[in-house]
This record gives structure tokens, C-alpha cells and sequence, in this order.
């Protein structure tokens, strides 16, 4: 078997000379992923996804008949991800490819959080934005499978467990009108914000 290390790849005559320009292309690509969201869903019959993911979702909706499995393409990678949507609530349950869980997210009213979470997400959105629109909000929940098994089936826990918001919305700023998506932490702090990509990502990076 033939194995390459870095340094050997990064010593070769041609990697020497352009050495700088793969570096500042590398680097302007890991700014592009880090500012921005891209996202490309296509169905999977419930007979592609993985057996752990499906057994996982399936127990946890034994009744559901609408429990609809996507390939996800984004810009760290690809996953697998179910929706369900169960008593006027849509639930996201996203795995990676060999059926681990990453995380639970669940659709939220802005009425619905906590009063000081609406208050610094508002305080957040209202310092940053001209003006703005909140299109959707998702409570994220990441954490052990037993325990966010306990919390869709609203059952108490006294285990760790992450909670963020992830919230999609319409922001203007200096006259441009963007869509993007912030993630909180659980006090509603604002995490990070990222424009969200719907042209050919190809023209993003080019």
C-alpha cells in the first residue's frame, strides 16, 4: 500500500511553487463554510436508510404513518434525517451515515419560549437588523439517544442533555435583504449566524 504524508504532498516542486495560492484558496473556502449554510434534501425510501436510524424513529413513533427519510447534502458532509410531524409539531431526528444520532430538533412558536429567551433573541435581532422577519424556530435538543428519547416522549429526565434554538429568519442590513440562520444557547445568546445559500453553491466557490 502506497501512503503520501502532508509533508511529502506539500514538498513536491509544483505544490512548492503554487504552495501559497492553495493555502489562501484552502483558507477562503473554510471562511465561505463558516459563514454559510447550504443545504440539498432528496427522499430515501424508508428501505435505503440505515437499520439503527430506522429502528430508532420507528420505536419512538410506533403509530405514524408520515415518517419521511432524507439524504442531506450540506457543506460538512451528508446526513440522514426523518420528520414526523405529530400533534400540529414537526419533529427533525438527523443521524450520520452509519445511524448515529446528532441531534433532535422540534418546531417552536416564538410565544413559546421562555420569556427571557424571547427578550435577548429579540434584543439580538433588533441590534443587528434594520428589520427582520422570523420565518421559523426549532428547538435543538443534542445528547445521549435514551435521553432524547425521554424528551420526545415528554418524560422527565435528570440526565445532561444540550438545548440551542435554531431560528431561520429574513434580516435586512444596509439595504440588503438576506435570509439566514441563527443558532442560541439556551438563555437565547446568540451563538453564531449564517446566510443561507439557495443559487448553485459551485458559483459560491468559484
Amino acid at each position: 500500500m502506497l501512503l503520501i504524508t502532508c509533508n511529502e504532498i506539500f514538498n513536491k516542486p509544483w505544490v512548492m511553487k503554487h504552495r501559497l495560492l492553495l493555502i489562501i484558496l484552502y483558507l477562503i473556502v473554510n471562511v465561505v463554510h463558516a459563514q454559510n449554510k447550504f443545504e440539498r434534501e432528496s427522499r430515501m425510501r424508508s428501505s435505503e436508510v440505515i437499520a439503527k436510524a430506522r429502528t430508532y424513529v420507528e420505536n419512538l413513533f410506533p403509530k405514524s404513518k408520515k415518517i419521511k427519510w432524507y439524504w442531506e447534502e450540506n457543506l460538512q458532509g451528508v446526513s440522514i434525517e426523518a420528520k414526523i410531524n405529530e400533534n400540529k409539531k414537526t419533529y427533525s431526528i438527523k443521524f450520520d451515515t452509519l445511524g448515529a444520532l446528532h441531534d433532535v430538533e422540534l418546531t417552536q412558536k416564538f410565544l413559546e419560549l421562555a420569556i427571557d429567551v424571547q427578550q435577548n433573541i429579540t434584543n439580538y435581532f433588533q441590534n443587528q437588523y434594520d428589520r427582520y422577519k422570523i420565518r421559523k424556530i426549532q428547538i435543538q435538543w443534542i445528547g445521549d439517544p435514551d435521553v432524547l428519547r425521554s424528551l420526545i416522549k415528554k418524560e422527565e429526565t435528570n440526565k445532561k442533555y444540550t438545548t440551542r434554538y435554531e431560528i431561520e429568519f429574513s434580516g435586512r442590513k444596509n439595504k440588503d435583504l438576506e435570509s439566514y440562520e441563527s443558532l442560541f444557547d439556551d438563555g437565547g445568546k446568540h451563538m453564531e449566524t449564517k446566510q443561507i445559500i439557495t443559487r448553485n453553491l459551485n458559483h459560491l466557490i468559484y
